[in-house]
C-alpha cells in the first residue's frame, strides 16, 4: 500500500527533473530505478530504497475523516496514518568521476532545488502528488559511504563505483479499509466537531473529534 507509493515517488520525481530540460545536458535522461542495474546501458543510475524508521501509527486520537462522495457512492469514514522513514539514494557508475558528478547533481536537486526553477521540479512533484502528504528533510543529508568493487551483474570484470546518501521523511496517507487502496488527498474533508454526548457532559468533559 503506502510503501509501494513512497518508493515510487522519488523515482518519478527524479525522472520529472532529469528530463530534456535539465540544465546540465550530460545528465538529461538520467536513469533512476527501484532495482539494481542489470545492464551497463542504464549507467549511471540512481538506485532508490526506502526504510521505515518508526512504527506506522494513526494520526491523532479518534481521528476520522470523510471523503467527497463520487456519483452514486456513500460517504465513508477513513482513518489517517502516519509513517516516518528515510530514502536511500545510491549512485552507481563505471567511473569514480562520473559517480561523483552524478552525486553532486543529486545533492543540488535535493538540497537547494528550492532556488532553481528546473531542479525545483523534484520538490514540486513530491509536494503536488495527491496520495501522500509528504515532508522531506532537505537541511540535513547524510552521506553513508562510497565503494568501488570489481564485477558486474552482466558478467564483466568492470568496476562499479557507488556512493550513497540518505534523507529523512515523514508523511501521512489515508487508506480505504475495504479496497486497501490509498484515497486521494483531494477527496478528504476534515472539520472540527465537539463531542456533546451525555456521558461527556455528565462528567463535565468536552472532547474534540474530527470527521
Amino acid at each position: 500500500m503506502y510503501v509501494t507509493r513512497v518508493k515510487t515517488l522519488p523515482i518519478e520525481a527524479l525522472h520529472a527533473t532529469f528530463d530534456d530540460q535539465y540544465p546540465v545536458a550530460e545528465f538529461r535522461g538520467l536513469h533512476a530505478s527501484l532495482e539494481y542495474p542489470e545492464e551497463a546501458v542504464n549507467l549511471p543510475e540512481i538506485w532508490v530504497r526506502y526504510t521505515d524508521s518508526a512504527p506506522l501509527r494513526q494520526s491523532g486520537i479518534a481521528h476520522v475523516e470523510d471523503a467527497h462522495p463520487v456519483t452514486g457512492a456513500r460517504i465513508e469514514p477513513f482513518t489517517r496514518w502516519r509513517f516516518e522513514g528515510s530514502w536511500e539514494f545510491v549512485v552507481i557508475a563505471l567511473s569514480s568521476v562520473e559517480r561523483d558528478r552524478v552525486y553532486d547533481e543529486l545533492i543540488a536537486t535535493i538540497a537547494w532545488s528550492g532556488y532553481d526553477t528546473l531542479r525545483g521540479r523534484f520538490r514540486q512533484y513530491l509536494n503536488t502528488n495527491d496520495l501522500i502528504d509528504l515532508t522531506i528533510r532537505t537541511d540535513e543529508i547524510e552521506s553513508t559511504g562510497e565503494s568501488a568493487e570489481p564485477g558486474t551483474p552482466w558478467g564483466t570484470d568492470e568496476v562499479l563505483y557507488e556512493r550513497t546518501l540518505n534523507i529523512d521523511l515523514i508523511g501521512d496517507f489515508v487508506p480505504d479499509p475495504v479496497t486497501g487502496e490509498i484515497v486521494p488527498l483531494s477527496r478528504i474533508v476534515t472539520s472540527q466537531v465537539i463531542d456533546l454526548t451525555l456521558d461527556n457532559l455528565a462528567r463535565g468533559e468536552i472532547t474534540d473529534g474530527w470527521h
